[in-house]
């Protein structure tokens, strides 16, 4: 799979969070310097398939509900933000061409106390798709939200699921081309909103 390195990133925690092994990550991306990674840049993690997440999440799985189970195989990327666990996954890593691609955040609280997340709008998710770099398709694009701000109350071991259909549309209503795809995800909360998370399509 695919990762974008974030600030903060070392080999030795990006290893850690895949459950794999620095060596591996390295051989996989034929880096010269292990102590040189660049926010923005992407590299190879070789993981194996994973039958669930709890091999990613310690197993913490118990505490997602069941209609957040069906989590991914090798197309995620995942954070843990201040106590919460926030996923961003599809249910495949390559499309037919117009197929309808199914987008999912789930945000997880797994710490002992109630986390508090503030939004300025009724917005409470956003996902974008980019190709070589430029924006192709913003899901809020011509959506309304109410403009007011509201602080909701995650209790420990709650789950909120969050998903969106991209139709393959660009943001004028035209079918995309084939080729590679990075899709972003984020939850929209003031404390949330600079955790942007990142995976890989392919549209053939």
């Amino acid at each position: 799979m695919e990762y974008v390195v974030k600030r903060g990133d070392t080999l030795y925690k990006i290893a850690r969070r895949f459950n794999t092994t620095v060596a591996e990550i390295v051989e996989a991306n034929q880096l010269q310097n292990i102590n040189v990674l660049e926010v923005g840049q992407v590299i190879i993690i070789p993981v194996e398939d994973h039958e669930d997440m709890e091999e990613i999440i310690e197993d913490r799985e118990d505490i997602i509900e069941e209609d957040v189970t069906v989590l991914p195989t090798q197309n995620f990327d995942y954070e843990i933000v201040n106590g919460l666990l926030i996923i961003l996954f599809t249910d495949e890593e390559s499309y037919e061409q117009g197929e309808n691609i199914r987008l999912n955040l789930v945000k997880v609280n797994i710490s002992r106390s109630s986390i508090a997340l503030n939004y300025n709008s009724g917005q409470r998710f956003e996902f974008i798709a980019r190709k070589s770099g430029r924006r192709i398709w913003t899901w809020s694009q011509d959506r309304s939200f109410a403009q007011v701000t509201k602080r909701i109350t995650l209790e420990p071991e709650e789950a909120v699921v969050y998903r969106a259909i991209w139709d393959q549309q660009n943001n004028n209503n035209q079918q995309i081309e084939t080729g590679r795809y990075r899709i972003q995800g984020w939850n929209t909360a003031q404390q949330l909103e600079d955790n942007k998370l990142d995976i890989f399509l392919e549209i053939e």
